[in-house]
């Protein structure tokens, strides 16, 4: 056992001030036999509260004194002297009435208040600590949902784009980059039935500031718009196409333009059959 570490949990302070529980009694009255520094770190403890409680005691007030005499009085209601020596055989050996020390018993009590004191003061740590420790499994609690949800979300999303590029209809287009682009590519989801139009960029790169990927569709030669493209989405719907030869995408200014700009052409594909 690490006994410094043992001294330094505060369980020595709570027996001392007798906080613990029978469990922590029973082990620091284990541990005091085993290990001198324990017994040292205890007589330590007791004499560092008593020398407190004398430093920091407060006088009593006549009032008081009256208040504890009076109890003093009530709890010894006993007959009086006379009486009770003629109550006793004549032989008896009478022994002197002693007076109580009225300023042990203010010390006593000034201890008794300073240890009170003290522990309230010690239960209140405790109380925070719980209640600090009670916040982090809250607060960790909060954040292992946050990112359940978030992976839920995620898996919801793509569930819905599996069904949507795998319904009937859904004719799968893959677009290859062109000369010089050729590591780039995306892949275009047409139904023929419903004329929607969805589109993946698989490894297009980020749009430079102030540009947007734009697809096209070619009819008869002819550049169809159909959508500018925001590649952060993943799969995206774009404008719906009733015919199309082929799917091109470029790079055009943000927000899309009337007619391709093809020195800005990346990728490009054929619609077979």
């Amino acid at each position: 056992m690490n006994v410094q570490e043992y001294i330094r949990s505060g369980v020595i302070e709570s027996y001392v001030l007798d906080l613990a529980t029978p469990e922590e009694r029973a082990e620091v009255e284990r541990y005091r036999l085993q290990y001198p520094e324990v017994e040292a770190s205890i007589l330590s403890m007791e004499a560092a509260l008593e020398a407190n409680c004398m430093e920091n005691a407060v006088p009593l007030t006549q009032d008081v004194w009256d208040v504890i005499a009076g109890r003093l009085k009530q709890s010894n209601s006993l007959p009086d002297e006379q009486q009770r020596l003629k109550a006793l055989p004549a032989n008896t050996p009478l022994r002197p009435i002693v007076n109580p020390n009225w300023r042990k018993l203010g010390v006593a009590a000034a201890v008794l208040l300073c240890v009170s004191l003290i522990g309230n003061v010690l239960l209140y740590q405790r109380y925070q600590n719980i209640h600090n420790d009670y916040t982090a499994l809250v607060q960790e609690k909060d954040l292992l949902l946050a990112g359940l949800n978030k992976n839920r979300d995620s898996l919801d999303r793509m569930y819905a784009q599996v069904r949507t590029v795998a319904a009937p209809g859904m004719q799968k287009i893959p677009l290859g980059g062109v000369a010089g682009k050729e590591t780039f590519s995306a892949t275009v989801y047409w139904n023929s039935n419903s004329r929607e139009v969805y589109l993946f960029p698989n490894n297009l790169p980020e749009a430079p500031q102030g540009r947007q990927y734009q697809l096209w569709a070619l009819v008869d030669g002819k550049p169809v718009d159909a959508g500018v493209i925001d590649i952060s989405e993943g799969l995206s719907l774009l404008k719906p196409i009733l015919r199309a030869d082929a799917f091109a995408i470029t790079l055009e200014k943000e927000g899309g333009n009337n007619v391709p700009d093809l020195t800005q052409l990346y990728v490009m594909g054929k619609v077979s059959g």
